[in-house]
Order: structure tokens, then C-alpha cells, then sequence
């Protein structure tokens, strides 16, 4: 018989790591991009710059090699609460967004990606690396100030839902800050 168990399910929880000599990590997304939802990292190593490259060269990962932007805290995705219980996690809204100053050049390429559910989002801070779990909805757009010192840049917001924070891992900078053509 299906049952609903609320309080009987422990999942083991790794040990906090409160190590006063860790690196701090600095803000920015200083560079960003896709990786196509089929592309898989040999190994599941996300560090190792020739699987960044075998996935540029296929066309499954696009690079953006410098940008500016964010990521602000997710919003909580909260559903009802059972028993003594008040209401339940079930995930997160994440949005990030990256100025790519490669305007011009870039028209054709935004307006292919544009909405496209078909790639996860990648993104950089000062040494560290991250990839969403999930397939994200991608939205550039651009405005032109009445400003003749302004720059007009692709403003692209990245939306996604994921019951998981993507994790840091060490960035492959040589492959992440470069701007490549795929083969």
C-alpha cells in the first residue's frame, strides 16, 4: 500500500566543512554560457579543459568569455505544509543575468537562442565554475540610451528551476576565458 511518510525519510547529510583557511570566492559573472543538454563530460570532469574544447568543437558549448553580471538569491518555491509542518521546500526560481558587449556581431546568434530550452547555463566567478542541473529558458535583449557615451551590450537574463545551487568547481581558465569558433 502507497503511503505518504513526511518526517520518516532521513537522507544522509555530509559533514560541514568549516575550514578558516579556505579561499575566499569573489563576485561577478565574469564569463558565461550554454552547454547543450545531451553534451556529457568524460568522467563527469567539469575541470578538464580538453572535454571543454571536444564540447566547443561539437557545438555543444557555447562560450562567452567576458561578461559582467549577477545572480541574486533565489527565490523559494514553497508548497504546503503537512502535520505540525507549515509548508514544504520544493525547490528554487534562479535567474542570472550577463551583459555580453559583443553586440553587433552577435545579432544572428541571440535571435537563434532566444527562448531555446535546450542548453544548460554555465557561469564564472573569480576562480570558480558552475553549471545549472537543469535546462534553462535564455532571454536577451538590448536598449539603446539616449546617451552618446553609453554602450549598447546584449542584456541576457537566464531563468531556471531546480530543487539544487549549482556547486563551484575549479575553473578550466585556460578554455573559459578565450573566445573559440567550433571547428
Amino acid at each position: 500500500m502507497a503511503g505518504y511518510y513526511p518526517s520518516g525519510c532521513d537522507n544522509l547529510i555530509p559533514a560541514h566543512n568549516c575550514d578558516p583557511c579556505e579561499g575566499r570566492e569573489f563576485g561577478r559573472l565574469r564569463s558565461g554560457g550554454f552547454i547543450h543538454k545531451d553534451f556529457v563530460f568524460a568522467n563527469d570532469d567539469t575541470t578538464d579543459e580538453s572535454e571543454w574544447i571536444r564540447g566547443i568543437d561539437s557545438g555543444e558549448i557555447i562560450i562567452i568569455p567576458e561578461t559582467n553580471g549577477e545572480m541574486p538569491e533565489p527565490s523559494e518555491k514553497v508548497g504546503t505544509g503537512y502535520g505540525d509542518t507549515v509548508e514544504t521546500l520544493l525547490g528554487f526560481d534562479f535567474t542570472a543575468m550577463i551583459a555580453d558587449p559583443n553586440f553587433a556581431s552577435n545579432c544572428d546568434f541571440y535571435n537563434a537562442i532566444v527562448g531555446n530550452r535546450n542548453y544548460k547555463f554555465y557561469f564564472r566567478t573569480s576562480s570558480k565554475t558552475y553549471i545549472t542541473d537543469k535546462t534553462v529558458t535564455i532571454i536577451p535583449k538590448f536598449k539603446v540610451d539616449n546617451d552618446i557615451n553609453s554602450e549598447v551590450v546584449w542584456n541576457v537574463t537566464v531563468k531556471w528551476q531546480s530543487a539544487q545551487f549549482p556547486c563551484p568547481f575549479e575553473t578550466p581558465v585556460n578554455v573559459l576565458t578565450q573566445c573559440y569558433i567550433p571547428n
